[in-house]
């Protein structure tokens, strides 16, 4: 239950406003950015939850498109990333 909580959370607090990656007249100007690594799951793991190989468990979150996987804190030990980041728009920081 608490990772549920925890994702939540996350997710909540990294929505961004609808006009968020657009120009002045409105046009879409965002690309997505592909990142690779080996604590990373593989690109057609389709789960909410990935365990890395250095035993970090991680929630799926992003944008529609994206793909952010965000430390379940509750599980965290002091060699685990705060995120994975394996797919983002341009945009993303």
């Amino acid at each position: 239950m608490l990772k549920y909580i925890v994702a939540l959370a996350f997710g909540l607090v990294l929505m961004l406003p609808a006009s968020a990656g657009r120009d002045r007249s409105g046009t879409t100007n965002l690309t997505l950015v592909e990142y690779s690594s080996a604590v990373l799951p593989p690109a057609n793991y389709r789960g909410q939850w990935w365990t890395s190989p250095d035993n970090c468990q991680y929630s799926r979150a992003g944008r529609p498109g994206e793909t952010v996987w965000y430390l379940i804190v509750n599980t965290a030990h002091s060699k685990c990333e705060a995120r994975l980041i394996q797919r983002a728009y341009s945009d993303y920081q």
